[in-house]
Order: structure tokens, then C-alpha cells, then sequence
């Protein structure tokens, strides 16, 4: 059996100890007072920016947001930290260990080449051309975008004359700015960071087929699935507002 020591001496109650012991029990319930943590793949920014401005003027809370490629997103959450809901696409999600108990659809990713000022593009296979010297391209191994990219070059065949002019960017608003600033020819973008840029970038062209279909989620981080907040924040997915700032950010 286990016991709570009341620390009563001859003399009557420790007053030291019983401070501390309230102290302790004060900070312990302080875990539970803390802002929801979300984290998200950085191309997601402008999304959950939006979805976060929502949540807080409904409900006066707030939520603390952490951004990165999909690896480093992972990685943070083993790391631990109280994080309880990842916002990805949910093939990497599956795949990257960590522990996820549910996950709730959000949209369809679509993959956009966009150029910088002064350039068009009609294909992926214009990549080929000698006036894309420079193509951006986030970190295809941890960020969805860049294997998405690496796919398309692959399935169009064009992979022997573009792979050497790709430049790694790690995330998709890095891979982005090469673009916007006029540091590389093109880059691999999401429609979300080509949306809030379009007055900074040149063509912006979408394109839907030539890699593996992404399926935006969020994901409950085990531990997490009976936290109010966290149900609370998913909820506004299903509400006219928040349907509009998935629309408005290309998903």
C-alpha cells in the first residue's frame, strides 16, 4: 500500500514540509494550465496561423505553435515538450514513430512550381530548360513537398538534367524565398506559401499528378486524445470559417 506523509512531528504539523508539499501540488496542476501546443510542417504556417487567430477569438486561449520540416516536427514531439496535435500530410505521419491515436482530415496538398520574376514555366519538363539554372527544392527526405518534387522529376524523366541544378532549401517557405528573392530560377512550393507570395513570385503553376497524393491531417498525439483543448481546436474544422480558411489556403 502507499501512503501521503503528513509530516506531523511532537510539536505539531511541519510547516516547511507542508509548504513544499502544497508547492509541489500547485506546480503539478500548473502541467494542465498550460496553452495547447500544436506543431506543423512549415509550409503550413499561414494555415494554422489562421486556424489559431480562430480558435483564440472564440474561445480567449491560446495556442503556442512550433513549425519545421515534418522531420524536425517529429522529432520534437518524441522529444516530448506537451505537444498534442501535428498538422501534415498523413502518409509521413503514419511512417515517422510517432505514437498517433487519431487523425482528422483537413485537405488535399497540391504541389506548385513557381518561378521567380520575369520567368514562365507551362511544365515540369521546362525545368530541363537552360534558363532554370537554379531550382529550390525543400529537404526531400523530411519535407512532404520535396519528396513530392523529387517523385515528379522522377515520373517525368527529367530527373538526369534537373537534379543537378536542384538547390536544397529544407523547408517549403526556405525553398520558396530562393524564389521570391531572385536567388534561384525556381522552386517546389505548396499552394499555401504560393498564395500569400503571388504578388512576389513570377508563373505560379499547380500541378496535381506526378507523385503521390497528399492527404493534409491533423494528428492526436497519444495521451492527448481526451484533452479538451485539442478536441476544442479540431472542432473548428467542421465550422463555415474555418472551411474558409482551408479553401483560401489552397487546400
Amino acid at each position: 500500500k502507499r501512503y501521503v506523509p503528513i509530516f506531523i512531528t511532537k510539536k505539531g504539523v511541519n510547516m516547511r514540509k507542508l509548504v513544499m508539499m502544497l508547492l509541489v501540488f500547485a506546480v503539478s496542476l500548473s502541467v494542465y494550465a498550460e496553452d495547447l501546443r500544436i506543431a506543423a510542417g512549415a509550409g503550413y504556417k499561414n494555415l494554422v496561423e489562421n486556424w489559431a487567430q480562430l480558435y483564440e477569438s472564440k474561445t480567449g486561449k491560446k495556442v503556442e505553435r512550433m513549425y519545421g520540416n515534418m522531420g524536425q516536427v517529429a522529432a520534437q514531439v518524441k522529444l516530448g515538450g506537451g505537444i498534442c496535435g501535428v498538422i501534415g500530410e498523413e502518409g509521413f505521419l503514419k511512417t515517422s514513430g510517432v505514437n498517433y491515436v487519431s487523425y482528422s482530415p483537413i485537405g488535399k496538398g497540391i504541389l506548385v512550381l513557381a518561378t521567380r520574376k520575369g520567368l514562365t514555366i507551362t511544365s515540369p519538363e521546362d525545368l530541363t530548360k537552360p534558363e532554370f539554372a537554379k531550382i529550390a527544392i525543400p529537404d526531400t527526405q523530411k519535407a512532404i513537398y520535396g519528396k513530392a518534387g523529387l517523385q515528379l522529376i522522377n515520373n517525368k524523366k527529367i530527373a538526369a538534367e534537373v537534379s543537378p541544378k536542384l538547390t536544397p532549401a529544407g523547408t517549403v517557405p526556405r525553398s520558396g524565398s530562393y524564389a521570391v528573392t531572385g536567388e534561384a530560377d525556381a522552386a517546389f512550393i505548396n499552394i499555401t506559401f504560393a498564395n500569400a507570395n503571388k504578388d512576389k513570385l513570377g508563373t505560379i503553376l499547380m500541378i496535381t499528378e506526378g507523385y503521390n497524393p497528399l492527404d493534409i491531417t491533423e494528428a492526436t498525439v497519444a495521451g492527448c486524445e481526451n484533452n479538451a483543448d485539442l478536441k476544442e481546436f479540431i472542432g473548428l474544422l467542421s465550422t463555415p470559417e474555418m472551411k474558409q480558411i482551408v479553401k483560401k489556403n489552397g487546400l
